[in-house]
């Protein structure tokens, strides 16, 4: 792991690292976030460095307004945080 995390917040899931207090699974290239209550596509965004529009064009989303608690989305993020 090259982001300088604990290693106590990760866990080692099938094919990639899921943060233990967090609702995403980093597989290298990409990541899969579950979209959790009080989400919103513009701050899952902000949160690693893309454009919403971006997360809304590789998951095939048409109206990104709206998402639903426990969706997957598939980011590939030029920040983890």
């Amino acid at each position: 792991m090259s982001n300088n995390i604990n290693e106590k917040e990760l866990e080692n899931v099938t094919g990639g690292w899921q943060y233990a207090n967090g609702p995403y699974v980093n597989y290298g290239s990409y990541i899969v976030y579950t979209v959790v209550p009080g989400d919103v596509l513009s701050g899952i965004a902000q949160r690693f460095g893309v454009n919403y529009m971006q997360i809304a064009q590789w998951n095939g989303i048409r109206n990104p307004d709206v998402i639903s608690i426990g969706q997957k989305l598939t980011i590939y993020p030029t920040v983890l945080r």
